[in-house]
């Protein structure tokens, strides 16, 4: 190292706790932040002294003091040399200058070291980079850093070497709130378009793997229906980050600002809808990422009333359909059953039972199998009910509110297929039998005593006409007459599946 020292981040640890800040550099070199440590900056024949004093004293914008149990087990350290000379010169700083920044390995105390003043080195902010919280402290300490260096903001890498080494759940809350941070600062729309599309390419790399789709489905019959069930929770797993960031920008983003999301909902549908030839069971289940996608949008842009949204994310977006070649919206490419078209509803019912009872899916399958409890009338509309309550408990606390609007989600949805499947049929006369919306769930069993969705709906059609908030931003054309057929069509299959209870 030359004479001038380069202003950086100075890390203090003991030589036990190397391992930890292996960790903490490889975050802070992937945030392009500068640091000193020991044993990347001295050299053979160094006097260490007095290099460490320069380091501390001359270049360090900020001073990491790491703690352990390892840390706190030696009575003589050269981190302890280093914290005093660090002390000394917080002492000197003026008050509320942020510079002695503790870290924590473990759950362990940080120790009472006197700042002067009345102050302890305990009652400073520290950062826990140990546990299930590791990942978003991580991200809020090179925040923290980026600011002190003089940074504004963190740079792109920095969110993004956040995410990559987060584990699914911690990936899911940061993603979540990097969404917020990034998307109303039209500075930041690059580094949070990158973050999405990280995001759709490992979800796109899985459904484009075509190991997974050749098995194996080898054992019992029982065993073969776990295994589904497996796969299909693992794909819900990696969509959930994706899904937590997609409802954020549904609720507060701009139609214009929306197409990383919208292309990331279409890519997974357009996989989902590419020949591939394995086990039907898991090609199928290729279609999970996409159908969460568009239920998620559709929750979130139906709830606070955004149908510019709506249309931008889940209506506009097409894919190439398999067989006739020509653009298909993709509410009709995919929909709540696709996923498990050829899977008994063995495998859906005991998706639905292991997450509303929170227990395993080999004990949840035999609820049916060996205790003959009764099957759900909805299995994938219950399964997909519960995994996107977390995504959506900051919006409604309430489950009452939030199963409600799961409701109407559902049948806004049915309705805009059902508008597709009319306007297909209307030019193409002579085939005027093709098929009828796919989007029906919970609400055609709910309604008996929750109040029916469909019947609001067309009430609020009626009583607004062409105020209507969705015909108004562009949805069924914008023609009344569409809408209403729609509407009606729809009620009518709806009230035929509740009364005949065909699920």
């Amino acid at each position: 190292m030359s004479d001038e020292v380069i202003k950086h981040v100075f890390i203090s640890y003991v030589r036990e706790d190397s391992d930890h800040v292996d960790g903490l550099c490889a975050v802070l070199e992937a945030a392009q932040i500068p640091y000193w440590r020991d044993r990347k900056d001295l050299g053979p024949g160094d006097a260490w002294r007095a290099k460490v004093r320069a380091a501390i004293r001359d270049g360090s914008l900020v001073f990491l003091a790491c703690f352990s149990n390892n840390s706190r087990a030696k009575e003589k350290s050269y981190m302890n040399e280093e914290l005093t000379l660090a002390v000394d010169e917080f002492r000197q700083m003026p008050p509320g200058r942020v510079w002695l920044i503790p870290v924590r390995f473990d759950s362990g105390d940080v120790p009472d070291w006197d700042l002067g003043a009345g102050r302890v080195l305990s009652d400073l902010n520290y950062s826990d980079l140990f546990g299930k919280e590791h990942t978003a402290h991580a991200a809020r300490l090179v925040t923290t850093i980026n600011r002190l260096l003089g940074e504004k903001r963190p740079d792109p890498a920095t969110a993004l070497a956040a995410v990559e080494q987060a584990t699914s759940a911690d990936r899911t809350d940061l993603l979540k709130r990097l969404t917020k941070e990034m998307l109303l600062e039209p500075s930041r729309r690059i580094e949070l378009d990158d973050l999405v599309s990280q995001e759709v390419q490992r979800v796109l790399a899985v459904l484009n793997d075509k190991d997974r789709l050749t098995g194996p489905l080898a054992g019992t019959n029982e065993e073969q229906i776990v295994r589904i069930a497996e796969e299909a929770q693992h794909l819900w797993t990696l969509s959930e980050p994706f899904c937590a960031s997609l409802q954020v920008a549904s609720r507060w983003g701009a139609p214009e600002s929306l197409m990383p999301w919208a292309n990331g909902v279409r890519s997974f549908v357009a996989a989902a809808n590419k020949p591939e030839s394995g086990k039907p069971a898991l090609i199928e289940l290729r279609h999970l990422p996409g159908m969460v996608g568009v239920m998620t949008a559709a929750l979130a842009c139906t709830s606070s009333g955004n149908w510019t949204n709506l249309k931008a994310l889940v209506v506009d977006p097409s894919v190439r359909d398999r067989y006739e070649h020509k653009p298909t919206p993709i509410i009709e490419a995919t929909d709540p059953h696709k996923p498990f078209g050829s899977t008994t509803d063995w495998v859906t019912n005991a998706l639905a039972r292991a997450i509303t009872t929170g227990r395993d899916l080999d004990d949840s399958l035999k609820d049916f199998t060996e205790r003959r409890n009764g099957k759900y009338h909805t299995p994938v509309a219950e399964w997909l009910h519960h995994l996107l309550r977390p995504i959506f408990s900051d919006q409604w606390p309430d489950d009452d509110a939030y199963s409600a609007e799961f409701d109407r989600a559902e049948v806004v949805l049915g309705v805009l297929e059902q508008d597709v499947v009319n306007v297909r049929a209307a030019a193409n006369p002579e085939r005027r039998s093709w098929g009828r919306s796919h989007w029906f769930g919970r609400s055609t069993w709910r309604s008996q005593s929750h109040g029916n969705p469909v019947a609001d709906l067309l009430h609020e059609f009626e009583t607004q006409g062409a105020q209507w908030g969705a015909l108004k931003a562009g949805l069924f054309g914008g023609d009344e007459d569409r809408a209403r057929a729609a509407l009606e069509a729809y009620q009518t299959s709806f009230n035929d599946l509740v009364s005949r209870r065909l699920f």
